[in-house]
């Protein structure tokens, strides 16, 4: 305790207390106005992603989300004015049908929280680039022929489902394996259907195969076990006229209870859609004639994209009416005359094709091209980039592109969407990429010529 003995002494306290408030007061009320400042700009970035967020859906309730859904409810956090999704849906322009067969594949793989927050605004670096992250690259040695050729892949939930196509008649054609655990693969089960399979599509219970028969063409193969396939029926298409000579199937993709099935070049079409609402009794309701092999297949709300080896080597096809199908769009980039398309993939609204490279390369004549948005009218100036080897495999997530190809030490490659070459990140796989596949956060490649898969992730690498 402090005793002052004079009055000067307590005119000196009382200044330095009536200072000591003022300070107080001048802190306070600073504070104040730092808090008011942020509260006022947390306020104007909730609005901004609000604004965001109407001006893209004037004419739907919802955002797309991946391939078949949509981020639906969403809310504003308080602290970071964040917008986040807290449910996803099925697209609302689709049946119900309409995402059995997808794989619910990452919209981020470098963003293990993206599910259900819709990043408006990516990460950019100093450069004004996307960041990059690196990839954990695990092979999986399949417990297989080391010989067997091997022609697709699906993946879900651990478990692989691979197509092969041998010419020895005793040669499983498609091989079930747990891979959950990457170092220790089980073969679950395997079956026989005859000729070979070429590609193939998962949709619940059952996998449609594109048989390379030209006894039947297509092949449903049955599930109610993972560890009991059986061959449930064969399906030939019909002959244009009796002497026409019957051709191998070479696509397959599922939607909707419908099959789209491509085949090799022949006298009747080769595009062709069959009903298999009725596995059982599987009917040709339509069918569009290409004069060229289609090598792969991707349908989405009513529209047909088919990547071909002729000209048009992709083709757009309103499918709206199954029994007649009609060509609203093709695109035939240069290179052509040596090149075929060879893989679709869609995210989103954005379209991806990757083509072969025809042998020598030309810095022109592009292997892999984008489109940012889709219509069945317009689909004009992709983005694009050579890849000498051509592009095997091709997928999309929110801001990037990867590729398997058959570059030789860039067998896998990381690209931005605008196809930046500056920030392509590339790796050496000692395979040929045969096809591509994702599940969950991970990306597969699986080799055309040895018992192997690449399980690639980025979750855990910075």
């Amino acid at each position: 305790m402090f005793y002052f003995k004079s009055s000067k002494g307590i005119i000196l306290f009382d200044i330095l207390l009536a200072f000591s408030l003022s300070f107080l007061f001048i802190a306070i009320i600073s504070e104040a106005s730092i808090n008011s400042r942020q509260i006022f700009e947390r306020a104007k970035a909730r609005a901004e992603l609000l604004d965001v967020y109407e001006e893209t859906n004037m004419n739907s309730p919802s955002k797309l989300y991946g391939n078949n859904q949509s981020e639906m409810d969403f809310s504003l956090s308080s602290s970071t004015g964040n917008l986040s999704f807290v449910k996803i849906a099925m697209n609302e322009n689709a049946g119900l049908n309409e995402a059995v067969g997808t794989p619910y594949c990452s919209v981020d793989y470098f963003n293990s929280e993206a599910a259900g927050s819709y990043q408006y605004f990516q990460s950019l670096n100093d450069s004004g680039q996307p960041n990059f992250k690196t990839a954990a690259i695990t092979p999986i040695t399949l417990p297989i022929d080391p010989l067997l050729p091997l022609t697709d892949l699906e993946v879900r939930n651990g478990i692989a489902y691979i197509s092969t196509d041998s010419s020895i008649a005793s040669d499983p054609d498609l091989i079930i394996v747990d891979i959950s655990d990457p170092n220790a693969p089980r073969i679950i089960s395997t079956i026989n259907t005859g000729p070979g399979l070429s590609s193939i599509a998962l949709a619940g219970k059952r996998i449609f195969a594109a048989a390379t028969s030209a006894a039947a063409q297509l092949h449903i193969i049955r599930m109610d076990g993972l560890s009991n396939p059986f061959l449930e029926k064969k399906f030939k298409l019909s002959l244009p006229y009796a002497t026409a000579t019957p051709p191998l199937a070479s696509a397959i993709f599922f939607n909707n209870n419908k099959v789209y099935l491509g085949t090799e070049k022949w006298d009747g079409d080769e595009f062709s859609i069959i009903d298999v609402s009725n596995p059982l009794a599987p009917i040709t309701i339509g069918g569009f004639e290409t004069n060229s092999k289609i090598n792969d297949i991707y349908v989405k709300n009513g529209i047909a994209y088919a990547a071909a080896s002729d000209q048009n080597q992709l083709r757009v096809l309103d499918v709206g009416d199954p029994a007649n199908p009609i060509l609203v769009n093709s695109f035939g980039p240069s290179g052509w005359q040596r090149q075929e398309g060879k893989a679709i993939s869609f995210f989103e609204d954005g379209l991806n094709l990757g083509r072969t490279s025809g042998g020598f390369n030309f810095t022109t004549d592009h292997e892999a091209f984008a489109w940012a948005s889709t219509s069945s009218t317009t689909l004009i100036n992709p983005k694009s980039v050579d890849i000498p080897g051509g592009v095997y495999g091709i997928i999309k997530d929110r801001f990037r592109i990867y590729l398997a190809t058959r570059q030789i030490n860039r067998e896998f490659q990381v690209l931005d969407s605008q196809f930046t070459t500056s920030t392509t990140v590339s790796y050496s796989l000692p395979i040929q990429p045969q096809a591509m596949a994702c599940d969950r956060d991970n990306i597969y490649i699986l080799a055309h010529s040895a018992p192997v898969i690449y399980e690639i992730n980025f979750m855990s690498h910075d």
